[in-house]
């Protein structure tokens, strides 16, 4: 049976005078292993920023994976998949084509011959129209997802299927979210795909959070006044994430 985010209502306090000047706090609620690397990234780069970690979505296996003994390529369009396929297969000898870097670096890691297509969906599918492998190309992926990678590969005459191997269940929050929902300077909330925004948008309410959204298709399944305060990277990815969220600390230092 899945969790359900259970509706509550974060009691927030009233803006202090003095706001402009407490530190931003970020805000991460992707499952705790990607927050924690996500945390660990931001401190690398950014030095001793305020982060509290307060997951809406864990990562949860689920029955029946597919025979791939048949199977040519592998398509993973995020690390979760990857971890996914790790932890249910033992096959190595596929060629695995990627989403992004981040991906391709945890296929790589597993033994998997990946490539990055350095971007979003879109990029991926343009990838492998152009290089057009032959044979049976399986997209590994949740439960939920985006960009109908395998339908438009099959447009495009290729053999391609989507096979869900993971859901991206919903949690409830823990007592962090709340604390820090009701800090009383500026929230920046990196979102990383259209699920997480989904559930962190039910969960924070009516906060004054300024979301991050790795893309567009990110940003777009928000509310519109928090759609409206968020900022998109400048890329895909998680370097481009953090200089948007160094971006934004920045403009808040500066007043």
């Amino acid at each position: 049976m899945r969790c359900q985010i259970i509706p509550w209502q974060v009691t927030l306090a009233p803006m202090p005078d003095n706001a402009a000047a407490i530190a931003p706090l970020i805000l991460l609620t992707r499952p705790k292993a990607a927050s924690d690397a996500f945390a660990f990234a931001l401190r690398s780069a950014l030095g001793p920023v305020d982060i509290i970690i307060a997951p809406v979505m864990a990562i949860v296996a689920i029955g029946g994976f597919p025979d791939l003994a048949d199977a040519d390529g592998l398509i993973f369009t995020s690390a979760a998949g990857v971890d996914a396929f790790a932890a249910q297969s033992e096959r190595r000898d596929l060629p695995a084509w990627c989403v992004g870097a981040r991906t391709a670096a945890a296929a790589t890691a597993i033994g998997l011959r990946a490539q990055s297509a350095d971007g979003d969906a879109d990029a991926l599918v343009a990838l492998l129209v152009q290089c057009a492998p032959r044979g049976r190309l399986v997209h590994l992926c949740g439960t939920h997802q985006r960009g109908d990678v395998a339908a438009r590969l099959s447009a495009a005459g290729l053999w391609a299927e989507a096979i869900a191997i993971y859901d991206q269940r919903a949690v409830r929050p823990n007592p962090d979210l709340a604390m820090a929902l009701a800090h009383p300077g500026p929230i920046i909330a990196p979102l990383f795909s259209p699920r997480s925004a989904t559930l962190f948008a039910q969960a924070a309410g009516d906060a004054m959070v300024t979301p991050v959204a790795l893309s567009a298709a990110v940003r777009d399944v928000l509310p519109a006044a928090m759609a409206a305060r968020c900022h998109l990277a400048s890329h895909p990815d998680a370097p481009a994430m953090i200089r948007a969220v160094a971006k934004l600390i920045s403009a808040h230092a500066a007043g």
